[in-house]
């Protein structure tokens, strides 16, 4: 008699702890651990499990079922050189093989923009639309004609600040693509290229999608805005797919869906444009686009002086405003002009703008200075790491 408690209670614990281990070994198998675990420290290419993560695999055994727990999400990344950056994808998404493939779709629609508006390859209806400049208008798709009207009417409202025909001047520098030979012009020869920008000749017919450049020479150049479309377009890939908590950075060009966890948004780092290895700052966002134009990417030293990538319209060399400018916006689209136009304009450019509109941004001048919107505080915890300690103060 004195035994049959103990027995029972034996038969009870064997009962849980075998619950327990089916419980923990199907979920093993299901992300490959039991039988691959060099996936625990494979963070690229495969998902990773968050202590988090296997902390509520092991509550809901101890607990002796898993049908009260919640879905587990893994930490999904993936890198890819693309438009002439570096493309990270990272999620949190519920099963690690459907996401990686989630990520193949986006990555490939990236690629198709950029085969389609890179003025790099020849193959792309940009380079098409370039070689016909001053002689016939070129026929192209709805999206490139478009992104391209879009694209004329941000240069419109920012008075040719932004200037998507900015082409010619952006080759004779010699930034036109991977392969970058960059020196200094001529006066003469950047007095020609400059003559050559004009957004108002890009001429655009409704009717049967022709887009005709009015005068030999001209060559548009749409970096300001198609690193923003592709982004935009790959988050459409990704939430068509189901992926609903997700951050894309594409050298300094960011959307974030959702939230990373049920109670954390996505962080964001804005770089300190002299310190390649330090953070300025951090923020945190949820379903908005940043994106960041700095002169620290593409750039090169010529007697002692920095010219980069960012080209002032009106005067045909570098802007010289700022360091970095980062903005954020619905859109990564937006964002990328807008932190465009900002750049070349400046902080004042952002009065431009009605004040009940305009963009958060922060601005990192020529001189050093950091001039910030305080609704970067307030809203998205802007919270600076004092590299270098600048001095800082709120835009008006």
């Amino acid at each position: 008699d004195t035994l049959e408690p103990i027995l029972y209670r034996v038969r009870n614990g064997v009962r849980r702890a075998r619950r327990r281990k089916d419980l923990l070994l199907g979920f093993l198998e299901k992300t490959d651990l039991l039988f691959d675990p060099r996936s625990l420290i494979n963070a690229r290419l495969s998902g990773r499990i968050t202590p988090a993560a296997l902390l509520a695999v092991l509550i809901a055994a101890s607990s002796g079922g898993a049908e009260d727990a919640r879905p587990i999400l893994f930490e999904v990344s993936a890198t890819k050189y693309m438009l002439g950056t570096q493309i990270d994808l990272k999620a949190m998404h519920v099963d690690v093989a459907e996401c990686r493939k989630s990520f193949y779709y986006a990555y490939h629609e990236i690629e198709r923009i950029e085969a389609l508006l890179s003025s790099h390859r020849e193959t792309s209806e940009i380079s098409a639309i370039n070689r016909s400049a001053g002689v016939d208008p070129e026929k192209v798709s709805f999206e490139t004609f478009a992104i391209i009207r879009r694209a004329k009417d941000y240069s419109r409202r920012f008075e040719g600040v932004y200037d998507p025909s900015i082409g010619p001047v952006t080759v004779l520098w010699g930034f036109n693509g991977d392969d970058e030979n960059i020196a200094v012009p001529s006066p003469e020869e950047l007095k020609h290229a400059v003559d050559l920008v004009d957004f108002r000749n890009i001429l655009l017919s409704e009717e049967d999608t022709t887009v005709l450049l009015a005068r030999k020479g001209m060559r548009l150049d749409l970096g300001g805005i198609a690193k923003g479309y592709a982004i935009d377009r790959a988050a459409a890939v990704l939430d068509s797919r189901g992926v609903k908590r997700f951050l894309i950075n594409a050298g300094g060009d960011i959307f974030a869906r959702g939230m990373k966890s049920d109670d954390q948004e996505w962080l964001v780092g804005i770089r300190y444009p002299r310190r390649s290895d330090d953070l300025l700052g951090t923020f945190r966002v949820s379903d908005l686009a940043a994106a960041t134009s700095g002169d620290y990417e593409r750039f090169r030293i010529i007697d002692g002086k920095r010219y980069h990538h960012i080209i002032d319209p009106a005067t045909g060399f570098p802007a010289a405003r700022n360091r970095s400018v980062t903005v954020l916006a619905p859109s990564a689209e937006l964002a990328d002009v807008t932190a465009t136009y900002l750049f070349i304009a400046g902080a004042a450019g952002l009065r431009d703008f009605p004040e009940a509109n305009r963009p958060p941004a922060c601005f990192v001048l020529d001189t050093g200075e950091v001039m910030y919107s305080e609704s970067l505080v307030t809203m998205y915890g802007l919270t600076f790491l004092d590299a270098g300690r600048p001095a800082k103060r709120i835009l008006d």
